[in-house]
């Protein structure tokens, strides 16, 4: 988890945003928040419900028990669910398809959903160790990281970028205007 571990680290956190006209910009300082590390009956709790992805979860959720990141005001971009969530957010994954289960990729049938784009309703699934996002736009089975250390290194090497290609839900607002900003760049001290 060292990638997450170091982007935490980050002082002074902030994405400079442009509204979707391309005529304003804003900087938003953000926040993150994390969960206490999952007790021992969590990481029980986890173990059935993840079975053989929880070799793949575990060293995640040892550490934290939740992840909410990029967050300002009521927006936030990258969560992780708490384990207490996992099963809640299986079901939504797999039923926001409205599909015969038979009719999902591998990934999403037998994978474990445990992260998400905050309100885009698409999930990133652990299947086999791999990381692949179940997009209910249109999904597909690309790989968006080869184990859940990779999914983060790439989600936060360069968060704006991430973001966007995700589908763009992630948006900030001044908090006086209907604009809404996207973010652009990632700052820190």
């Amino acid at each position: 988890m060292k990638a997450l571990h170091d982007h935490l680290a980050l002082e002074n956190p902030r994405f400079r945003c442009r509204d979707v006209t391309e005529e304003h910009s804003l900087v938003v300082n953000l926040t993150s928040a994390v969960g206490a590390p999952a007790t021992a009956r969590e990481l029980d709790e986890l173990r059935t419900l993840a079975g053989p992805e929880y070799v793949f979860l575990e060293p995640l959720y040892r550490q934290f028990n939740g992840v909410f990141l990029h967050g300002h005001g009521d927006t936030f971009g990258l969560v992780v669910a708490p384990i207490e969530q996992l099963p809640e957010i299986a079901v939504e994954c797999r039923e926001s398809f409205y599909v015969d289960e038979a009719d999902l990729y591998p990934f999403q049938r037998e994978g474990v959903p445990f992260a998400t784009i905050f309100q885009s309703g698409n999930y990133f699934v652990c299947h086999r160790g791999i990381v692949c996002y179940s997009n209910h736009d249109g999904g597909d089975d690309a790989v968006w990281g080869e184990d859940v250390e990779a999914f983060f290194a790439r989600g936060l090497s360069d968060p704006p970028k991430f973001l966007l290609d995700v589908g763009c839900y992630t948006r900030y607002s001044d908090g006086t205007t209907d604009r809404q900003f996207i973010p652009e760049e990632f700052l820190h001290d």
